[in-house]
C-alpha cells in the first residue's frame, strides 16, 4: 500500500486520515490481512458466506483496500452490511418460499462474491496504475449496481403489488427475475444513491464537480440494476417444473430434468450479476471521461 498510499486522494475523511496513519506503518500489509481475516471468518461463522466466498471476499477486500484504502473498504462493507441485513428480514417476511424458485440462497458462494465484487477488485487495480476520477466511478459505480439490485430485489418481493414483467409489462409471480414492483424500483434507487453518497464522503471532496461525478455513480448503478432486470427476463434460464405447476431457475427438481422455458441455458443468475455489473462499471466509467 505504500506505493499506491499517495494516489488515493485525500479529501479530510475519516476514511483519508486512517489511511495517513496506517499504511504509514511498515506492518501495514499484515494488519491488513488481519483485519480481512477476521471480517472474512465473521462471515463465515454468521452464514453469510461458504468456504469458497469467504475466500473470495478476503481477495476482494484486500485488493481494493491495499490500493484504495479504508474507504474502498467502507464502502464494501457498507453494501455487504446492508445486503446481510435486508437477507434476514426479507427472509421473514417473506410469505413464499423463494427458494424454490430462485437456484442458489443463503450462504454465497464464490461466484456470487465475484459476481458482485470482481469489477471494484479490477477498477481498484486500474486505479492502482492510472489514479484517475474515471476509475474511482468506475469501483463506485460497480459497488452501487451490487447494491441497488441487491436492495430492489429483497425488499422489492416484500410488495403488496403484483410485480410485472420489465419486458411485457404483464403480471408475474413473485420472486421470478425480470419481475419488478414499485417498491423494487424505488429501493433500487435508494440503494445506488447510498453508495454514491459513501463514495462521495470516502473519496471526494465536497465540490459542485463532486456531486456531479456522485450523480454519475448512482445514475450507473441504478442503470445497471434495470439492465439485470431485463437480462433477467430475457436470457437468464428459467425452467418449467410440471408437476409443482411453477417456473424456476433450478434445471434439476427431485432428481427430475426439466424443459427450458426461456433464456439461455448456461446464463444463470450469477452471469446475469456480472454483466450488469460490468456494464454499470464501464458505463460510469465512460460518462465520467465525457463530462471531466
Amino acid at each position: 500500500m505504500t506505493e499506491f498510499a499517495n494516489l488515493v486522494p485525500s479529501n479530510g475523511s475519516l476514511a483519508s486520515f486512517v489511511n495517513s496513519y496506517f499504511f504509514a506503518s511498515p506492518y501495514a500489509a499484515l494488519l491488513l490481512v488481519a483485519i480481512m481475516l477476521v471480517i472474512a471468518v465473521g462471515s463465515f461463522i454468521g452464514r453469510q458466506l461458504d468456504l469458497g466466498g469467504t475466500i473470495a471476499m478476503f481477495f476482494v477486500g484486500f485488493g481494493t483496500t491495499w490500493v484504495l484504502g479504508f474507504g474502498a473498504l467502507s464502502t464494501l462493507m457498507l453494501f455487504f452490511l446492508s445486503a446481510a441485513v435486508m437477507g434476514k428480514v426479507a427472509k421473514r417476511l417473506q410469505t413464499f418460499d423463494v427458494l424454490k424458485i430462485h437456484k442458489k440462497g443463503g450462504r454465497r458462494d464464490a461466484m456470487q462474491v465475484f459476481a458482485n465484487g470482481l469489477m471494484a477488485l479490477v477498477s481498484a487495480l486500474l486505479y492502482a496504475f492510472d489514479p484517475s476520477i474515471s476509475f474511482l466511478v468506475m469501483f463506485g459505480a460497480a459497488v452501487g449496481e451490487a447494491a441497488s439490485d441487491t436492495f430492489a430485489s429483497e425488499i422489492g418481493m416484500l410488495s403488496k403489488t403484483r410485480p410485472i414483467s420489465i419486458i411485457t409489462g404483464k403480471p408475474m409471480k413473485k420472486g421470478l427475475s425480470g419481475a419488478i414492483t414499485p417498491l423494487g424500483l424505488v429501493s433500487g434507487l435508494a440503494g445506488a444513491v447510498l453508495i454514491a453518497l459513501c463514495v462521495w464522503g470516502c473519496f471526494l471532496p465536497f465540490t459542485t464537480k463532486s456531486l456531479l461525478y456522485v450523480s454519475v455513480i448512482a445514475l450507473s448503478s441504478f442503470f445497471g440494476c434495470i439492465l439485470d432486470s431485463v437480462l433477467g427476463a430475457t436470457v437468464q434460464a428459467h425452467y418449467y417444473d410440471e408437476v409443482h405447476n411453477r417456473i424456476t431457475e433450478h434445471s434439476v427438481v427431485e432428481g427430475r430434468n426439466l424443459p427450458l422455458d426461456r433464456g439461455i441455458r448456461w446464463v444463470d443468475n450469477d452471469v446475469v450479476n456480472l454483466l450488469s455489473n460490468v456494464t454499470a462499471a464501464i458505463f460510469g466509467m465512460a460518462l465520467t471521461l465525457i463530462i471531466r
